[in-house]
């Protein structure tokens, strides 16, 4: 089993815009259910965000990142460009 997780750190400016936007736009419209946490006591400042997918091999990850992971990066670029940063990373459970 492995854990896919994206994480968004947004200015504190912008934040309030995207935030609904991941939770009723694009998370809905996702095939797999997933997780949205907020990160606590983050050393960026802004607000740290994470979505996270349980995935049974990694190629659900590479097919979830070839068929959703854009469209997260290109709402960020057109709506917070130079004001949000993302990365994702990939765990595998033990």
């Amino acid at each position: 089993m492995y854990l896919y997780n994206i994480s968004i750190i947004i200015e504190e400016s912008q934040h309030q815009e995207l935030l609904p936007w991941i939770q009723q736009s694009w998370a809905p419209a996702l095939p797999a259910e997933v997780k949205l946490l907020k990160m606590l006591n983050s050393p960026h400042e802004g607000h740290t965000y994470c979505v996270q997918l349980i995935a049974s091999d990694e190629n659900d990850i590479q097919q979830f990142q070839s068929e959703h992971l854009l469209s997260l990066q290109n709402y960020i670029t057109q709506h917070h460009n130079e004001k949000a940063f993302i990365f994702d990373s990939v765990m595998q459970y033990l």
